[in-house]
């Protein structure tokens, strides 16, 4: 799927986020921090990674499957390619 500038501006702003705070979770470490702040960071960071992943995973069905939806082979694809998603997730 081709993003257009408006869709891929706050998917890359959500990574350049995420990016800084694992290079500050380094950052901590080196200033030698208590292990509860550290660990507070790598909560806020994974809770980061779902909302970027959820953001991800309403892109695609919205815009992916629902397109697919005119064409029978290409929608089939498409909902493997969720059930695949889902069952990756849940392992």
């Amino acid at each position: 799927m081709q993003r257009d500038c408006c869709q891929r501006k706050p998917l890359t702003g959500r990574v350049n986020r995420i990016a800084g705070q694992v290079q500050g979770i380094g950052r901590m470490i080196e200033e030698n921090r208590d292990c509860p702040e550290i660990l507070h960071t790598i909560s806020a960071i994974h809770a980061a990674l779902r909302g970027l992943e959820a953001a991800l995973l309403e892109d695609h069905v919205r815009h992916c499957v629902a397109e697919a939806a005119a064409d029978p082979k290409q929608f089939d694809h498409r909902l493997e390619e969720l059930v695949d998603l889902y069952k990756r997730r849940l392992a």
